[in-house]
């Protein structure tokens, strides 16, 4: 009965040029309002849904070609290191101004971080607007994004058990994923393959379906024994079997199969919502749509834009990943069974992915008028600030790609340490909120000494923390500015003028600027340690920094602007020597030959 329900709301939504998903959300929700289930049945579906789950999450991980995402993944690997990182923080950001605790709001981040690639790829094809090149980029990008929900899921799971653990059983957990990941990367992409290959030699398909599923639950039970989710274990099997030779053979005759679990997964995640519910949280829904429908476009953008995409190809692609992707219902899910959510915000979160795909096709199809109208009513400063900045980059890149291939080779690896530092400035800071309060109570009453006390020295360790990556960072940065200007024309300018920002950078020291942005971190990022009078004191150093920075770099540029600005003299022209002056009948000998040349 329950998969004829779905199989009915699904006929209904796909009318309405709808993927079938929202009919399986739809009928769970029909059947939790309107049907009542036993325990027996209850339990059943459960069984069902987590048999669904990990059946989705294999077939996820057949999907992903490692060979294909090392030759052309590269543009899609950029754009999701460049939205998902900037996705989670907004999710962390957003969810600490509304109220949330920090596992709650790094779950939010990461249920928001994702794209449905089934949705994409179905309104996409429908519509037809963009062609195979530009939709296999998205694809790929959805890929990318999954492998990271993937390792955000990984991370996130400790925490959210962490409210059932002590502090030894959860560092004893920490360790054990570790390992567990460690392994089954390592050993399980090289090993397995090479197992599938053998056994699809020796025994008939069949077996090796049989093979396949049994190894792909099996992974997951290891992956629940390690205190990961079940959902983890099965997308890794999926990776590792993927690279085998049968790998879209078994992926096809898994496709029924998928189909029919997955419908009872998503069934059982429709059949947690009461519709007095979603009307009671309706705000919430509308809210968490608008922060995912603005941080998927605005990040995805700009993941395209520094990938030297065009900005309008950049924006339709983006608009063209705003769905909400299955690792929000799963995450949400996990976040629910572990008691770190309420219904509300589990409500909340199906509320706007429904709410997503719905509003997909019509954001797609409006994409082109969206983008002329977004340009065209943009403020004239504004436009001509990103014209200029999108002239500054498309410089750099023209500088960077004139040069040598060594050159090339050291910028790529200035910028990627850059990345590397700023995902570690970010974990400091998650950790500096997470776990320091406790951490400053705990010195206080084991060592001594008072509570602000250890919270001043915690506050200097997190400055010295972040100075590090930051001071690497202003030196790459500045590394990677001079590799760009080499090849570049000089301009002249002979009159002295006031130093840019740019000027300003380049002119200070790195000590100084590090120090300047190390401080700003501290004052903008928020924290519960109750000494907020020591970071308005910063705040006043940060002022006085950078004052006095200006006025240092205001006397240097002047002493400088002179050489480095004003015109080099140029060369005199070389008087030559005056001949001796000639007899007239040698003058007239030499005009004479000289004109005989000529006529010749």
């Amino acid at each position: 009965m329950f998969l004829l329900l779905a199989a009915l709301c699904s006929i209904v939504f796909n009318k309405m040029k709808l993927p079938p998903l929202i009919g399986y959300l739809m009928a769970g929700i029909l059947i939790a309002n309107f049907w009542t289930i036993d325990e027996t049945s209850e339990a059943v579906v459960e069984v069902l849904s987590d048999m669904g789950l990990i059946v989705l999450m294999f077939c996820i991980g057949m999907e992903i070609n490692l060979a294909k995402i090392r030759t052309q993944g590269t543009f899609a690997i950029i754009v999701a290191l460049v939205q998902l990182p900037l996705m989670v923080l907004g999710g962390v950001v957003a969810g600490t101004l509304i109220g949330f605790d920090m596992v709650q709001s790094i779950c939010l981040g990461g249920i928001i971080s994702g794209s449905s690639t089934a949705v994409v790829m179905a309104v996409l094809k429908t519509q037809n607007r963009l062609d195979k090149d530009h939709i296999d980029t998205l694809v790929l990008i959805t890929i990318m994004e999954d492998i990271g929900q993937v390792i955000i899921l990984s991370m996130i799971t400790p925490l959210m058990a962490g409210s059932e653990l002590d502090s030894n059983s959860l560092i004893a957990m920490v360790i054990c994923i570790l390992v567990f990941m460690i392994i089954s990367i390592i050993v399980g992409v090289r090993v397995m393959p090479e197992i599938i290959n053998r056994v699809s030699k020796a025994v008939p398909h069949e077996v090796l379906l049989v093979l396949a599923i049994g190894l792909a639950f099996g992974m997951a039970l290891l992956a629940n024994f390690a205190g990961l989710s079940v959902a983890i274990g099965a997308f890794l099997m999926g990776m590792m079997i993927s690279p085998s030779k049968d790998h879209e053979k078994l992926s096809h005759d898994f496709e029924p199969m998928k189909n029919l679990m997955m419908s009872m997964f998503f069934i059982s995640v429709g059949m947690e919502i009461a519709l007095q519910s979603l009307i009671d949280n309706i705000l919430m829904i509308i809210g968490l749509y608008l922060l995912f429908a603005f941080l998927k476009s605005s990040t995805v953008f700009l993941g395209y834009w520094l990938g030297n995409e065009s900005p309008r190809n950049g924006f339709i692609s983006a608009v063209g990943l705003v769905a909400m992707g299955e690792f929000a219902f799963i995450i949400a899910k996990q976040a629910l069974d572990y008691g770190v959510v309420d219904e509300g915000f589990y409500t909340s979160v199906i509320g706007a992915a429904l709410i997503s795909m719905i509003m997909l096709p019509l954001l797609t199809k409006s994409s082109d008028r969206i983008w002329e109208k977004m340009t065209s009513g943009c403020p004239a400063p504004v436009m001509n600030a990103f014209r200029h900045v999108n002239a500054s980059k498309d410089t750099l890149y023209s500088n960077i790609s004139a040069s040598s291939s060594r050159t090339k080779k050291e910028f790529r690896r200035l910028m990627t340490l850059n990345y590397v530092c700023i995902l570690m400035i970010v974990l400091v800071e998650i950790l500096f909120v997470l776990i320091n309060p406790a951490l400053a109570e705990w010195f206080a009453d084991n060592i001594g000494g008072t509570v602000l006390m250890w919270s001043i020295l915690m506050l200097f360790m997190n400055l010295i923390g972040i100075y590090i990556p930051i001071h690497t960072i202003v030196s790459n940065v500045r590394a990677a500015w001079e590799i760009s200007r080499k090849g570049r024309k000089k301009t002249v300018q002979s009159e002295v003028r006031r130093p840019t920002l740019s000027d300003m950078f380049m002119l200070s020291s790195n000590n100084m600027v590090s120090m300047m942005f190390s401080i700003t971190i501290l004052v903008i990022v928020p924290n519960n340690l109750g000494i907020w009078e020591h970071l308005i004191v910063m705040l006043i150093i940060l002022v006085g920094l950078f004052y006095y920075n200006r006025k240092t770099v205001q006397k240097v540029f002047e002493s400088a602007s002179a050489k480095l600005y004003e015109p080099k003299p140029r060369p005199s022209k070389r008087v030559k020597p005056k001949e001796e002056e000639k007899p007239a009948e040698e003058k007239q000998t030499q005009v004479s030959i000289n004109v005989g040349n000529r006529k010749d």
